[in-house]
């Protein structure tokens, strides 16, 4: 079965939160929005530890700068759903009873956890088993016991930066590596020789290579909840060291992996993970255990080279995964559809992510090649300004910096709709949470551009607030016709008063030089003008975007 829902309210820094779970997720959002709780309430109520966690005063939710209203009571609910099989499983025949069916005719177990803090900070933490109307199924000594059981059976293992945790000596990992490293090898290379396919099967060399790197991964980042003080450390065998030829050959065994097309040769690198985690100190998984694996920020101490190679062998584990991360670089790795944004709003943090129904195929295309592969960083944005083209990009950030509204600074951030289309990145923005501005010209297409953005305006919604039109066929004819026609002649190698068309001034101005070129010549003139000079039109646009960023934020 699959966690497939997290309830978490008044933990931390979550005061309430409803995180719908796939198999692979990719959770993104400012510092202070959760992340971190989130990955606490699961490693601290899930992992695979000898007693059960009791909350303490410190988990108790309050607002910023409010410790003495600091709530009294937190809940965490965990929803899992069946996949095939499960519900007749061995391995889940003491939660015969436990089971509920859906409206979508799945079955799902859901347990509990309560905290409450009395007035003298005593802390009582209560477990229950409830239905999908919150009544009790199972509580008491005999919920608990099935909570140990089901964390065996689906273990949360946290991998993180080592330099804010304590490490394990170096002397007991060293010890089961050496043990254990001769198995692991066996294994790869018995898969090497089953995949006749491949010519090119690595070397013993090349697999203890890239099996050190794949350690070296977890040397980095594996942080456990009941690590011991540090004490000096032996210096590492040679193959716990990774080299640069140890991340080529850990890619290779990555690629066999995937070529090999069978579930059982992926269920290796999952048994091979689950050894080098033990490696690491790690109480002794199940053999029926399905991990859930948390990942945070992976990108902090990986070149993006690095990074690339660890998530594709992350991408092959058969096991469920979530990650936080503020890397556009692993961004344009993940579908889409695995990425989660968490948004602050008044009184929780909302979770937006595509679903079940996601973007039809051309859409997805449009989005995965527009905004994924080449503006990652979109994806991070309270706000997305978008205008026709590359131009408007530079001269709206230059012009809107002029009049003192930071674009970088209020997670606003200008995206070129003309190549993708505009109905797809309006689409994609409400799904995921992010508010948007559309600027258009006043040509014909200029105004089916707007009225596609009509059409994603509910009926409680200000117009002005998400469009703007020009009054003119474009930007060149706009800003000439607002006080830089100046501008225009002289890039043109014209007079000020000479008799000429707007138009064929405007063209013989980009003949002579560029569109990209002449914004850049009207911005700086505008500099030595002063915020006045600015277009009234655009300032109050301006203005009416930082406030939806903004109200993001806030």
């Amino acid at each position: 079965m699959i966690l497939e829902q997290i309830d978490v309210m008044g933990f931390r820094g979550l005061s309430r939160l409803v995180l719908p779970l796939e198999q692979h997720n990719v959770l993104i959002g400012e510092n202070a929005w959760g992340k971190s709780s989130l990955l606490d309430v699961l490693s601290l109520l899930l992992a695979p530890q000898q007693e059960l966690y009791q909350f303490t005063p410190h988990d108790f939710y309050y607002p910023p700068g409010e410790q003495q209203s600091r709530e009294q009571r937190l809940y965490a609910t965990f929803t899992w759903c069946e996949e095939q099989g499960d519900v007749q499983s061995d391995r889940y025949q003491r939660y015969s009873s436990l089971w509920r069916k859906g409206d979508d005719r799945l079955q799902r177990i859901r347990l509990r956890f309560e905290g409450r803090l009395q007035a003298d900070d005593r802390v009582t933490t209560r477990r229950q088993f409830i239905d999908s109307e919150g009544l009790p199924l199972l509580e008491g000594s005999a919920c608990n016991e099935r909570v140990k059981l089901l964390i065996q059976l689906h273990p949360v293992l946290r991998l993180r930066d080592a330099r804010f945790s304590r490490r394990l000596p170096r002397e007991a990992i060293a010890e089961a590596g050496e043990r254990q490293f001769g198995e692991l090898v066996s294994q790869i290379s018995n898969l090497t020789r089953d995949v006749v396919s491949r010519p090119q099967n690595l070397t013993d060399s090349a697999l203890q290579q890239g099996l050190g790197t794949l350690q070296q991964l977890l040397e980095h980042y594996f942080s456990w909840q009941q690590s011991v003080d540090d004490v000096p450390q032996k210096r590492a065998p040679h193959h716990h060291r990774a080299s640069r030829l140890g991340w080529r050959h850990l890619a290779e065994i990555n690629q066999l992996i995937v070529a090999a097309d069978s579930r059982s040769r992926r269920l290796i690198l999952l048994q091979m993970f689950a050894q080098l985690v033990q490696v690491r100190g790690v109480q002794q998984l199940a053999p029926q255990a399905r991990p859930l694996l948390l990942l945070e920020d992976p990108e902090t101490r990986l070149h993006p080279i690095m990074l690339a190679v660890a998530q594709e062998l992350l991408a092959v584990l058969p096991l469920q995964q979530i990650a936080t991360t503020n890397s556009g670089e692993l961004l344009a790795q993940v579908p889409v559809e695995h990425v989660c944004r968490l948004v602050r709003d008044s009184g929780r943090v909302a979770a937006w992510r595509l679903g079940e129904s996601g973007l039809s195929s051309e859409d997805a295309r449009r989005i995965a090649f527009h905004i994924r592969l080449n503006r990652p960083s979109a994806l991070f944005a309270r706000c997305w300004l978008l205008v026709e083209g590359e131009t408007e990009v530079w001269v709206m950030n230059e012009l809107a910096r002029q009049c003192n509204y930071h674009f970088a600074a209020e997670g606003i951030k200008v995206i070129e709709f003309a190549q993708s289309g505009l109905k797809p990145l309006l689409k994609f923005a409400r799904r995921m949470g992010i508010e948007w501005h559309v600027l258009t010209d006043g040509d014909e297409a200029g105004k089916k551009y707007a009225a596609t953005a009509r059409s994603q305006i509910s009926a409680e919604e200000h117009e002005a607030n998400y469009l703007t039109q020009l009054p003119a066929l474009d930007m060149e004819h706009f800003l000439y016709r607002q006080g830089f026609s100046a501008v225009y002649h002289r890039v043109a190698r014209l007079p000020e008063g000479v008799p000429m068309n707007l138009r064929r001034v405007i063209a013989k101005a980009i003949s002579h030089s560029s569109k990209p070129d002449l914004a850049i010549a009207v911005a700086e003139e505008a500099a030595v003008r002063g915020t006045d000079a600015i277009p009234p039109l655009l300032r109050k646009m301006f203005a009416r975007v930082q406030w939806l960023a903004r109200g993001k934020a806030d």
